[in-house]
């Protein structure tokens, strides 16, 4: 039987549970096709009720990383058949994991700033501006900043009019969110912030002014910045 943890007592243990049986499916330990230990026996191993397991394993079906077979319980599907899109945060650590995650908000902040630029409101603009304003005073992400750097990029996702790529930017935004504190750590001067505050101000004169190419190639520069910030092997992403 697979080994699992025992999970400290808190709120968000479903979490926490599903959390470590996502991590067995994207390690190998746990195959597609592979029926996942019972209730009962998983609840033994994390020292939970079988209805915290319940919970999990209904957010695992949620995400679309298992389905219910009758006959076998839930079974782990093959990624080539789920049918949502899934960053497990966990995995980001492994080789290669964050840089292709860095390349996808690549491809599609990059195109996303240039449709913002030519389809923002005045509406959109001052949600960036008030982004921005909130990364002012400080020298190191804090939860305020961590999320108004989340909100700038959000603002964007929604200028460009496509309730498809905001979601996508959105979702994408809240999995990188963890990035910038540990860039912190990371990053040995004491600028952090206002450098992503200069950042962010070219990418929004550029949306602001409607100049797509430029807009473009603001985001490009700010993401290809804060990969190398984290040390980041992105790969290039061609001429803009």
């Amino acid at each position: 039987m697979t080994n699992y943890r025992e999970v400290q007592r808190t709120t968000l243990l479903p979490d926490q549970i599903a959390a470590d049986i996502m991590a067995k499916i994207t390690e190998g330990t746990l195959q597609p096709g592979d029926t996942l230990p019972t209730e009962h026996a998983l609840a033994g191993t994390f020292g939970v009720s079988r209805n915290v397991v319940r919970e999990a394993i209904a957010r695992l079906r949620s995400d679309g990383v298992v389905e219910s077979r009758q006959g076998r319980g839930a079974v782990v599907k093959p990624i080539t058949e789920r049918e949502t899109f899934r960053v497990d945060i966990q995995a980001l650590g492994k080789s290669g994991n964050l840089a292709d995650l860095f390349e996808l908000r690549g491809l599609l902040e990059i195109e996303a700033a240039g449709l913002a630029a030519v389809r923002r409101t005045s509406v959109d603009l001052e949600e960036m501006c008030k982004a921005i304003a909130e990364l002012d005073g400080g020298s190191r992400f804090d939860d305020r900043r961590l999320e108004a750097d989340a909100a700038f990029h959000r603002a964007i996702g929604k200028a460009t009019a496509n309730a498809y790529l905001y979601g996508i930017i959105c979702y994408i935004s809240s999995r990188l969110k963890e990035t910038a504190r540990i860039t912190s750590n990371i990053y040995e001067k004491d600028d952090l912030v206002q450098v992503t505050r200069a950042e962010h101000l070219k990418i929004l004169k550029a949306i602001e002014v409607g100049d797509r190419t430029q807009a473009r190639r603001a985001m490009a520069d700010h993401i290809s910045a804060a990969s190398k910030r984290l040390n980041v092997p992105v790969k290039p992403i061609g001429h803009l």
